[in-house]
């Protein structure tokens, strides 16, 4: 007697919005295309019908690749993310995350509207039991592994509590996608000692000295991001995206004055040849593609924040980060840790 076959499993589709960004629908399409050669997939594209089926017609993409929901607007950079969401029922950014609140998606990724995309995401999916306000998780490279910095930008304004369910939801994020087994969580401030800063600063830190499961390790000043000072860096939205926009800009900096000091100086220029390697390596580790994108941690659903010049290498990452994030149940752990946070355990 023949053992029964068991039927295959197909994971749940990641809802791409291919409208958001400054090279869509191309970038998008074309990394959707390499992330289902890796194996991550399937995919929706979510967008303007005739527009996505003409780059797919024009990249020779076979028919039936993709499965494509249709989105009669977008979400413009410069538009106030409430008022367009609220005007703009069908904007690509909604349509995608309504594919998620309905369980057609298991995840949304998109490269447009930062702004548009938490709200839209806070809007249709909602928090997750026990979060107080969502956050966004941005990775960076330092000197002993890969760090999380949290709140980039969702939120302006927080209160003390706040910041320990970032602290929290931090440390899950590190643990479970970057292996870091137990993250040292730092306080962004001005100085090392605890009654250094603003209100909210001493205050959070307080309350984060007594906060069961996580490694605090107390302040970090500016200069210990990079260098090791901690593994979560907590902040409030305000003081992430000036810290994430600067770190952007620094790296270009840079990038821009070795090619400058070269310009022009054949012993330079070879010395610079003999170091490409070094070159190729920081350039690797600067590089927001690599990483693809930041979620939003705390709503009901996994949403990720891509960079609107992301490109087709960040795209399909971005995708990837999101199926990970899925497979390792990361929303559940956050929800589990912040009851027993909750309850003192």
């Amino acid at each position: 007697m023949k053992e029964p076959v068991s039927p295959i499993v197909q994971a749940p589709p990641i809802a791409l919005d291919v409208m958001g960004g400054d090279d869509a629908p191309g970038a998008q399409i074309e990394g959707a295309r390499r992330a289902l050669r890796s194996g991550i997939g399937p995919i929706i594209l979510v967008g303007q019908t005739d527009e996505v089926s003409g780059e797919l017609e024009r990249r020779r993409i076979p028919p039936g690749t993709f499965d494509i929901v249709h989105a009669a607007e977008t979400v413009a950079m410069d538009e106030s993310p409430t008022y367009a969401l609220k005007r703009k029922r069908e904007a690509s950014i909604a349509v995608a995350t309504r594919l998620v609140r309905d369980a057609k998606a298991c995840a949304l990724v998109s490269c447009g509207s930062t702004g548009a995309q938490v709200a839209s995401s806070i809007l249709h999916l909602g928090r997750l039991p026990g979060v107080e306000r969502p956050a966004i998780a941005v990775a960076f490279p330092g000197t002993q592994g890969w760090g999380v910095l949290i709140d980039a930008g969702a939120n302006a304004q927080n209160r003390p509590s706040h910041l320990v369910g970032f602290a929290v939801m931090g440390t899950l994020y590190l643990r479970h996608i970057f292996g870091v087994e137990n993250p040292r969580v730092g306080l962004v401030s001005i100085g090392e000692e605890a009654a250094k800063g603003n209100e909210l600063v001493v205050e959070a830190h307080r309350l984060l000295e007594g906060t069961p499961g996580i490694n605090f390790v107390g302040m970090v000043e500016g200069r210990g991001v990079y260098t090791g000072g901690a593994d979560v860096l907590v902040c409030d939205g305000f003081v992430g995206n000036v810290l994430l926009k600067f770190s952007e800009s620094a790296s270009r900096w840079v990038v821009h004055h070795l090619r400058e000091g070269m310009r022009g100086r054949p012993l330079v220029t070879l010395g610079g040849l003999l170091m490409k390697p070094a070159f190729r390596h920081f350039r690797r580790v600067a590089d927001p593609s690599s990483i693809g994108g930041a979620p939003l941690l705390g709503v009901k659903g996994t949403s990720i924040i891509a960079h609107g010049s992301s490109d087709a290498e960040a795209v399909m990452n971005a995708l990837a980060m999101a199926r990970r994030l899925v497979d390792e149940k990361v929303n559940e752990k956050i929800t589990a840790n912040l009851q027993l946070e909750t309850r003192g355990e």
